[in-house]
This record gives structure tokens, sequence and C-alpha cells, in this order.
């Protein structure tokens, strides 16, 4: 009754990303194709283009920007996906996309359509307050919350009282009570070098208490690893590569077969196609790709960085894609198209409303086919060459 109560005089928006409500979205727009939407391994409903907030410059031009472009994504009927984190732009990512959600609630949006996801981990400045990361580890220090030893490379944090404290900023960046998706972010790239493979997973290990916690409590529905390398990193290099099944199995421990490690947000682009190349993970004593062992454990995958940050634009796609022209929008439906259930959407950042339009069209277009996406990769003049990368 007390929680109900505080609820009602909150000036954050109530709720979280539910099955029925991501499906109601997915019928906003009877244009958009069947093949769009992706239903997560929980029975939500995601759409295959999600938008993020992570470039460009710490100003108030560029929140306005954001702002509008996740207004537009969402408005069109093609986007529910909705990615930030903490340290993007010094906070001021987290407030934008707040902003944009707050006003799409008053435009009769609801808010169990959206799927919001954000990170914490790093030591995030905050450019609005202006007010050092640094500050906020020095108050958990004096507070005897942490110690030195607790923050590694000067620029990360797992602590459960770190974690805390960024997880209760974030919800008040967003205006929300309760955010659908928290990745731990970066953690092995950041920690797992310095630290070693014992202690960080032990680390983790408290990391993962505090997300079941805070599903608990009802701050966040499910939670997972936003990562850059170690999962699509071979084996050998131990001080980097990461098991999945690994993860799984301490989450199981944490959180019991009803825990709440459901994603993993990993780069794939042509310049980087480890998570669907190489047998580079484990899973039952055989060496099978990322998606695939992600499909067997049931963990949704987000994908990142489709375009390399605009680099990979530089490498054509020559082939024709029925409907498709631009090479930024080309790139984004070939890695929307790779043949695994276990990916669920693939983020791209979107500013001008000029590039909001041209993304969101591919909402309007079927993926590729099985054969139509290898086709895509074959080099020319090797048509005929065999598929040799077994899909599940």
């Amino acid at each position: 009754m007390l929680r109900q109560l505080f609820r009602n005089f909150s000036s954050k928006i109530p709720g979280f990303a539910t099955g029925a409500g991501t499906e109601q979205y997915s019928f906003r727009n009877q244009k958009v194709v069947e093949s769009h939407w992706r239903t997560s391994y929980q029975g939500l409903v995601h759409s295959s283009l999600g938008i993020g907030t992570y470039m460009g410059a710490p100003d108030d031009e560029t929140d306005q920007l954001v702002k509008d472009a996740i207004v537009q994504s969402v408005t069109s009927g093609t986007v529910n996906v909705i990615d930030t984190a903490i340290n993007y732009r010094y906070q001021k990512a987290e407030r934008a996309v707040g902003k944009a959600i707050s006003h799409l609630i008053q435009e009769n949006f609801k808010r169990e359509e959206l799927f919001v996801a954000s990170k914490i981990g790093y030591i995030p400045e905050d450019a609005d307050n202006g007010i050092p990361g640094q500050a906020v580890i020095e108050d958990l220090k004096t507070k005897n919350l942490l110690t030195n030893d607790d923050v590694v490379g000067g620029i990360h944090c797992m602590h459960p009282a770190f974690l805390e404290d960024q997880l209760e900023r974030s919800l008040n960046n967003l205006g929300l009570e309760t955010l659908d998706l928290l990745y731990i972010h970066n953690a092995a790239e950041s920690q797992l070098p310095l630290i070693h493979e014992e202690k960080f997973l032990e680390r983790l290990a408290k990391a993962f208490e505090f997300c079941e916690k805070k599903r608990q409590d009802g701050k966040i529905v499910s939670y997972g690893m936003a990562s850059w390398i170690c999962f699509r990193s071979p084996p050998t290099e131990k001080d980097l590569h990461v098991s999945l099944e690994q993860i799984v199995q301490m989450a199981e421990r944490v959180g019991g077969n009803d825990h709440g490690f459901r994603y993993i947000q990993v780069p794939i682009n042509i310049a980087m196609p480890e998570a669907f190349v190489y047998r580079w993970q484990m899973i039952e004593g055989s060496e099978h790709i990322l998606l695939n062992v992600a499909k067997k454990l049931r963990i949704n995958i987000m994908v990142s960085s489709p375009l390399l940050q605009g680099k990979i634009l530089e490498l054509k796609l020559s082939r024709s894609m029925l409907g498709i022209e631009l090479q930024a929008a080309k790139h984004v439906q070939l890695i929307r198209s790779i043949p695994s259930e276990s990916i669920k959407s693939v983020l791209i950042g979107m500013k001008t409303p000029r590039n909001v339009t041209m993304n969101t069209q591919i909402g309007f277009v079927e993926s590729l086919n099985r054969e139509e996406f290898w086709h895509i990769l074959k080099p020319e003049g090797k048509e005929d060459a065999p598929v040799t990368i077994d899909l599940w």
C-alpha cells in the first residue's frame, strides 16, 4: 500500500515493457512487415531496428536532436527499442531519452509499449551539473562504502554500493520507475585484464546479486552484459574471453531458474563477424559460435555497432537488396538478417530527421532470407561456393 501511494505521488513514469504492450506497438503501423518484429525468449516483441544514443557532443543542441529522433522513430511505428547508458554524453543521453519518453507518453504512447535499456559500470561525469565522476567515488569512499581496490583503472566499478548509486541516477535521468534492461557495461573489457578471472567472477557475481535485488524491488525487469570483445574473442585469450555458458550458470546460482540475466549486447558488422563465424564459445563440452550458444541458453542478443560508427560504410555492399539503396541501410539490413533467432534488435544511432526517415524504412522491407543473406556475403564470382557456417 505504501509503495502504491509513493507511485501515485512520484514524478517518474511507472510501468515497464510487457508482452501485450509491445505486441500492441507492433500493430500501430500496418505497413510494417512481420519479419521486422522479433519476440524475446521472455515474450516481449522487439523491433529489429533499435535506436542508440552513444555518439554526440554533450550540448543542448544534441539533446534536442536525440529527443526528436527518438520521438520520430517511435512515432513511425518501427522502433520500440531504445538503448542508452549513464556515461553516454556525460549523462545527457539518458536525460534526452527521458524527455523523449515523457513526450511520447503525452502523445498517448504507453510505457508498456517501449523497451528501454541502459548501462552502468563506468564512472560518469555529469555535464549538466558540472560534477566530476570522481566526486561520486570519493563520496562513497568517505562513507566507507568503497575502497580504492573496488575501482579498476580509475574508470570502472562493479561494487554494489556504486551500482546502487548509478541505477538511482539513471532512473532519475530517465524519469522512469522501472528499467526494462540494465546492462553491466563492458565489465570484462574494463576489469578482467587487470584483476584476472577469479576476482572478476567474484565481483560479477556480486553485481548479479545486486541486479536480482533490484528486480525484487521493481527497479529493473532484467539485466545483462553489454560487451565489446569478451564474448567474441577466442578462449586462448585468458584475460579477455568470457564463456557465456559460465555466466548463465552464475546467474542461475545467484537467482535460480527464474534469474533475470536475459540479454547480452555484442557488436556485429561485416568487419567484426566473430559472433556468427567462429566457434569460440563452449556449451555442454562442444565448441559453437556465439549466436548458437545464445539460442541454446535462451539469451537474447542486441547488436551494437552495425556501422562501426560509420567506418563500415567504406566497405560497399555491391549486391542489390530489394527496396534498399543506401549503404547504411544495406548494412543494417544485412546484420538484422543474420539467420539466427537469438538476435532481437540491431541498434543504430540516429539524430537528424533525414537519417531517421532513411533508417526506419527498413521496417517496411522484409528481412533477407537465409539464402539471400549468404549470397550477399559471397565474393563476386564465387556465388556457388558452399556455406560452411551452421546457424541454428
